[in-house]
């Protein structure tokens, strides 16, 4: 689990950096939403990015999916939303924890597990595709109003 945190906080502070406009900030919107795979909540949970697209200026926003799909925006302060424009979609899903301490025969130390552990079934993982800035096919638009409520479908 702690390389997926790792690999999560690297994402969002990447896209925290594409795009950022000058010392001029702008107004974050309350933005959040769900992330669909085929049709249902995005299982695993992961991260969530929004990077301005090539022609316009701003600031990218992040968040955390969490296991039942859902998310909230962070563009300056914790959960306080994105700046209006379009942006496109990165996602970037956990699929695997770290291995753990388990119980080996019974009056022996527990051992530690062989490998990572699989969260997320391989039918349910999202392709690669979504985590990818040049090739992400999913953009949304922000609004300058009070609330963002967003649906974001992954399709295999």
């Amino acid at each position: 689990m702690l390389q997926n945190h790792l690999y999560i906080a690297l994402f969002l502070a990447i896209a925290s950096f594409v795009g950022c406009a000058g010392s001029d900030q702008e107004k974050a919107y309350p933005t959040s939403g769900v992330v669909h795979f085929n049709g249902k909540p995005m299982k695993g949970g992961g991260a969530i990015s929004f990077v301005p697209v090539s022609s316009q200026q701003g600031k990218a926003a992040g968040g955390e999916i969490r296991d039942d799909g859902t998310f909230v925006m962070t563009t300056y302060e914790d959960g306080d939303g994105s700046i209006p424009g379009e942006f496109r979609v990165l996602v970037m899903q956990s699929t695997s924890k770290e291995p753990e301490m388990v119980a080996s025969d019974e009056g022996s130390e527990p051992v530690m597990s062989s490998g990572p552990i699989d969260t997320v079934a391989k039918g349910e993982r999202i392709p690669f595709i979504y985590a990818d800035p040049a090739k992400s096919p999913i953009t949304v638009e922000v609004k300058a109003q009070d609330k963002n409520e967003l649906t974001i479908d992954l399709k295999r």
